[in-house]
């Protein structure tokens, strides 16, 4: 037996391995929540797989859920897997409040499975359910899973379809599945403040589902700055950690406040050190402004390109007749230390002292942090007040219609 064929076996091996494992009775799900960014009101919670080892002791997200999917595609088990997946997600759903939607994901290439099928059947009404579409190519969406789509639909079921790219073939098979809402993933989603490109994307979809009927749920919000972006451009459904975590326990409730009291770390409280004492100012300019001659102002190093709206684009630093170009990291004014902390320190290892560059609830600049007096508060060598809740909140006001010229901003 060659060495290749000696990998294969034993991979196939642990592929098994863990497959029968996780059958055995160690599946379960938790569940996150969608939110309606307009209400401010819970949508209904998606159901994600979980799971561990026999020990009643072990974290059930020991593993990670795509090894599993991924080892089950491998030996030909993936719809064994959807299958306990779905019953797992779907014990909870009498625990639902009224009126919450239940998210499932399922392949469509399971659609047709004999054990999906048998699961959701079993449920009767699928009134509140929606199925969550993978993937769905032309390859993938034939006769078969049209028929199996209709049939549920039939029975209460909304569809959901994921990373409707603007491909119009894919585009046209996405729409044979008649789908509710269009879902964009994390990698659509994160750092979309500080990409023009993911904006207009992201806009473009919105657009088309405007014109189709559809909602549009962006996954995967960790990021206030990006929250402000996404509902600037009228999306209208949120789902992420910065909204609310993912949870086993099955204590489901539409307040936002419940849900968010132990996940949402940019939420202060009234005693809690914020940013907004150690903001300083920066000029800020427009594209139109960049070749233009600096005009010195005592104090002020830091320059911020913004948007018509004083997004903030980037972040650079003069030196001479020079510009530095350093990394753009945003971060809410309100943010508490220990959050713009983890920000900065998340970042990779050359750019994690640059500043932070601060923005205001409409997602406007509102000057810099220098990381070395974050972490001087953080030590107790710097002493920002307390917070002082809206206190600072709408300190400028300008005209959305206007091109800002060249201002300084900060405290």
């Amino acid at each position: 037996m060659s060495m290749d064929a000696a990998q294969d076996q034993q991979v196939g091996e642990r592929d098994r391995a863990l497959v029968t494992r996780v059958l055995d009775g160690h599946l379960t799900s938790a569940y996150q929540p969608i939110v309606d960014l307009d209400r401010g009101a819970v949508l209904g919670f998606e159901a994600l797989v979980r799971y561990g080892s026999a020990s009643p002791t072990a974290s059930p997200e020991v593993f990670s859920a795509t090894d599993l999917f991924d080892s089950a595609r491998r030996i030909g088990r993936t719809e064994e897997i959807e299958a306990a997946a779905l019953t797992a997600a779907l014990e909870a759903r009498s625990q639902l409040p009224r009126d919450c939607l239940l998210f499932l994901n399922v392949s469509t290439s399971s659609l047709t499975d004999e054990r999906v099928d048998r699961v959701l059947r079993a449920q009767g009404s699928l009134d509140g359910v929606v199925l969550e579409l993978n993937d769905p190519g032309g390859d993938d969406l034939d006769d078969g899973a049209r028929d199996a789509i209709e049939l549920f639909r039939d029975r209460g079921s909304m569809i959901a379809v994921v990373d409707p790219f603007l491909d119009p073939a894919r585009l046209d098979a996405m729409m044979l599945a008649e789908p509710g809402f269009f879902k964009l993933n994390r990698q659509m989603i994160a750092g979309v403040s500080g990409s023009n490109t993911k904006l207009a994307i992201v806009d473009s979809v919105r657009h088309l589902a405007e014109r189709l009927g559809v909602g549009v749920i962006a996954q995967g919000i960790e990021d206030l700055a990006d929250l402000r972006s996404l509902e600037r451009v009228g999306i209208g459904f949120g789902q992420g950690y910065l909204l609310a975590r993912p949870s086993t326990e099955r204590r489901f409730t539409t307040s936002l406040q419940g849900i968010a009291a132990g996940g949402a770390e940019h939420r202060t409280t009234i005693s809690e050190p914020v940013l907004a004492p150690l903001i300083e100012a920066v000029c800020e300019l427009t594209e139109h402004e960049l070749d233009q001659p600096l005009t010195t102002t005592k104090g002020i190093e830091f320059e911020v390109l913004v948007s018509e709206v004083r997004e903030p684009l980037a972040l650079m630093r003069r030196v001479g007749r020079r510009i530095q170009s350093l990394s753009l990291t945003l971060v809410d004014d309100t943010a508490s230390l220990q959050h713009a902390a983890r920000i900065a320190m998340r970042r990779p290892q050359a750019s994690r002292f640059e500043p932070l560059v601060c923005v205001d609830e409409m997602g406007a600049c509102t000057g810099v942090v220098r990381v070395e007096r974050l972490m001087g508060a953080l030590a107790g060598v710097e002493r920002p007040s307390r917070s002082e809740p809206d206190s600072h909140r709408n300190r400028y006001s300008f005209d959305f219609s206007c091109r800002p010229t060249r201002q300084h901003r900060g405290r």
